[in-house]
């Protein structure tokens, strides 16, 4: 009876997948790189019990993995590693849709995409053709009709999460192209496809999203920031992961682990910023104070120490705004954007935008939206300063000294004519911001937050009718348009032509053959 532990001393992810480990206790620096969970380095001892009938070989021992004449390992799974993708240098910022990677000395332009869907609803067929492509397996992927997501707010939401998998195309490799025939730049393609958690429901058919199961909680912050960067995992996370947990925080007034200095940092240490991801950094500062003006401060009667808290918010919530506004005015091309006659006819407006580039937009349209969320939270705050505090005097109200902060502060530039016309540049770009997007659904955030502001519009504008026609003696007569309306109709049909888009989306990935790549 022998023990035997085996030669290979690496950890036991790397002895399955049959690399060369680098040995770092207590967890291997290549998994944790590439985003895998280590599996350590204890071994089970084998114990093996021979005899001279046997000539030693027994059935208790493990058996090896023995590689095909092909040269094919049997326990090889269809994971990107086998395409060893490397980006080629200079490193770009993730949100350039074409980004540059060499596997196996040929060089690709890679597409980058997304695409909300359920991961676990996606139908997968393998390529009728394996087995000529080496080690990498290639299958064939079917989706459920495109349906755009919800992003709507809660008074308590659950914890952001999302469920993701990354699929990679690359032209020639599994498919009829020739080893010789140059990639266009559509060629190759990049696909994550994901599903968040978010608690309301579709927008078409009121079926409620998908929420994640315990053991998928929290996956993101276990990997850790270093998890995630390189190429696909920093992609990932930057282009899906990070501008959909930011925007639900902000919906819901709820903090992100993300605006930790490690996540606003480790992930960029190789690719650049963009400005859209400079810009993402500034917006992880709102949801703390969102949720105490929301849920600590707006609830209570006035007292003093209410008073100073919400000066306290407000002297933060200025500071914030004048972050944005010089990320506007310092870090966009010039010119950003411009005037275009719109695309459709039933357009609220005599006139729409257009855009540098997608990206820019995307940034652009997002500022916009963030404003709309945070300029009447400003003007909210300034006026309860004033309100009269209970059990005191007028006199002793007013005698409280303003900080300095708010000495001189504009409020009118919170007011509610400022808001509607950030909200009316959302509309006016949405258009270009989606021809030719390969992420539709990034629309969607910003799509919602005006969406939200026009229907409290309308209930504003409903109630001061019924009031109006009440002090008359007429009662609701139903007379007068309710303001908002125009918008919310153009917004219905924008969202069937972002349904549209996603469903082009759908109809490139399902015509390719893909190699599945990590989940997350």
């Amino acid at each position: 009876m022998v023990g035997v532990p085996g030669k290979f001393k690496g950890c036991n992810t790397c002895r399955a997948r049959r690399v060369k480990c680098d040995n770092e206790r207590p967890f291997c620096r290549k998994c944790v790189d590439s985003g895998r969970e280590c599996g350590g380095y204890e071994r089970e001892t084998v114990f093996i019990i021979g005899t001279v009938e046997d000539q030693g070989r027994c059935s208790s021992h493990p058996p090896r993995v023995v590689k095909s004449k092909k040269g094919k390992s049997s326990s090889r799974s269809a994971e990107p590693e086998g395409l060893d993708l490397v980006p080629n240098h200079p490193l770009r910022p993730a949100w350039d849709d074409l980004i540059s990677v060499s596997s196996r000395g040929r060089s690709y332009h890679v597409q980058i995409a997304a695409l909300h869907t359920n991961p676990n609803g996606v139908s997968k067929a393998p390529a009728s053709d394996n087995g000529q492509d080496g080690p990498v397996k290639t299958v064939y992927v079917s989706f459920p009709p495109y349906q755009a997501p919800s992003n709507s707010s809660l008074d308590e939401g659950p914890e952001f999460q999302l469920s993701a998998q990354c699929l990679i195309h690359l032209a020639g490799a599994g498919d009829d192209q020739g080893a010789g025939t140059r990639p266009s730049t559509t060629d190759s393609v990049c696909m994550f496809i994901y599903q968040h958690n978010s608690p309301s429901v579709y927008y078409n058919n009121n079926q409620t999203s998908w929420k994640p199961s315990h053991s998928q909680t929290n996956t993101i912050k276990r990997m850790g920031p270093s998890a995630f960067q390189t190429f696909p995992n920093h992609h990932f996370f930057a282009r899906v992961y990070r501008p959909s947990a930011i925007a639900y925080s902000l919906l819901n007034s709820m903090p992100t682990f993300l605006s930790s200095p490690e996540w606003l940092s480790t992930p960029f240490e190789s690719h650049p910023k963009s400005s859209f991801d400079r810009l993402l950094d500034i917006l992880t500062l709102l949801p703390p104070i969102f949720s105490r003006a929301d849920r600590v401060l707006l609830p209570q009667d006035q007292t003093i120490s209410r008073r100073l808290l919400a000066q306290d918010l407000l002297c933060s919530l200025i500071d914030i705004d004048l972050h944005l506004s010089q990320w506007f005015s310092g870090s966009l091309p010039n010119p950003a954007y411009w005037i275009v006659n719109p695309s459709f006819a039933n357009l609220p407006f005599t006139e729409a935008y257009a855009f540098c580039d997608i990206q820019t937009g995307l940034a652009i349209m997002y500022y916009w939206a963030t404003c709309v969320l945070l300029w009447p939270r400003c003007w909210r705050l300034w006026w309860t300063i004033f309100e009269e505090p209970v059990g005191h005097q007028h006199h002793h109200h007013m005698g409280l000294e303003m900080p300095a902060r708010l000495q001189g502060f504009d409020a009118m530039r919170y007011a509610a004519k400022e808001v509607r016309g950030a909200a009316s540049n959302v509309l006016r770009g949405l258009d270009w911001g989606l021809a030719g997007s390969v992420q539709p659904d990034l629309l969607g955030w910003v799509m919602q937050v005006v969406r939200v502001f026009y229907e409290g519009l309308g209930v504003q504008s409903s109630m001061d009718i019924n009031m109006g026609m009440s002090t008359m003696g007429m009662g609701n007569m139903g007379i007068g348009m309710v303001e908002g309306q125009l918008e919310l109709g153009w917004l219905e049909g924008f969202m069937g032509r972002m349904v549209q888009r996603g469903r082009e989306v759908q109809e490139v990935v399902m015509a390719r053959k893909w190699v599945e790549g990590d989940t997350f």
